[in-house]
Order: C-alpha cells, then structure tokens, then sequence
C-alpha cells in the first residue's frame, strides 16, 4: 500500500471516527439538553404558578384574620341569653325617655341560627313621630346588635302630630355553649 492511499483510508477512518461520535455521543446530548430546557422552562413555569398561589394564599390568609377579628367583635356585641331582659328594659326606657307611650310588648320562641339565636320582639307605641324617630335613633345606639325587621305607621285620628307604631325587632344573642 502506498502512502497515497494509507492517507485516504485513514482520512475515511477519522471522517467514519467524527461521524460515528456526531451521531452516538453528540446527537443524544444535544437531544438531553433540548429535553433539560424544556424541563427547566417547564419548572419555572411551574414555579411561577406555585408564587401566584403562594400569594393568593397569604391574602386569604390575611382576610381569614381579618374577618374573624369582624366576627369576634359582633360575637363580643352579643348578649348571653340572660341578658335579653336586660336589653328588653334599655328598649322599653328608650321609649318611655322619649315620650312614647309603649302599648305592649310581646316576645316570641327565639329563632336559633348556626352562630347565635335571635329573639323576635312585638312592641305597640304611641307618641309624636319625632319622638319615634328619636327612639329609633337610640335603638341605634344601643351596645347590642338590634334589627328592625317590620315596621308599621299609623296616623292617630284624635290627635294631630301622633302616630301608633307596630314595630317587630329582633335583638341577637349567643347560643349557650
């Protein structure tokens, strides 16, 4: 064999040797990284989502605080049940204080709900409407949670200026534990 030719073959070789290795070694590690990319855009798209809700999470969080703090301070302005007597007589005073004439006052089973109870109040007044407006601004004020759930006006015939209220109002209270 003559050197021309030992030149040739073993330049086929190494090109036979450079292929080989393109397509058995490099090929497959670049098909790795692509696939490794792919994964790592993947995770950060993943990560992304997992951050948004990380924060969502902190916010229902901090609303979950927030809102349990609102219902422990209309819990602390619930009266145990035996302080609606107590509540029925701050009521029936308001009304005397402002000139009205309370006719009756009836009260019906307590109403339970999941939290607390409601006890429902009929009442029957009678004075001027300012003073009713008045007593209605002073039921407003009372430190119990009060709910005025029907109300009826009625003009007096006799006296000019006077009005017979049917008020139904319920005050809410705790469950006993």
């Amino acid at each position: 064999m003559n050197s021309r030719m030992r030149i040739i073959l073993t330049s086929l070789g190494m090109v036979a040797v450079a292929a080989l290795v393109a397509v058995l070694v490099v090929r497959p590690m670049i098909q790795r990284t692509k696939a490794d990319r792919a994964t790592i855009q993947d995770r950060r798209a993943q990560l992304v989502k997992l951050e948004r809700v990380n924060r969502r999470i902190s916010d229902l969080q901090e609303e979950v605080r927030r809102l349990e703090g609102a219902l422990e301070f209309f819990e602390n302005r619930l009266p145990a049940q035996r302080e609606v007597d107590v509540i029925l007589r701050e009521v029936w005073l308001i009304a005397e204080s402002k000139s009205l004439t309370p006719r009756s006052i009836r009260t019906t089973p307590p109403q339970a709900m999941p939290r607390y109870n409601s006890q429902p109040i009929a009442m029957t007044l009678e004075g001027r409407f300012e003073s009713f407006y008045e007593f209605l601004l002073g039921l407003e004020c009372l430190p119990r949670i009060t709910k005025v759930r029907q109300m009826q006006l009625a003009k007096s015939p006799l006296t000019e200026g006077v009005v017979q209220v049917d008020l139904l109002m319920d005050i809410f209270f705790e469950k006993d534990r």
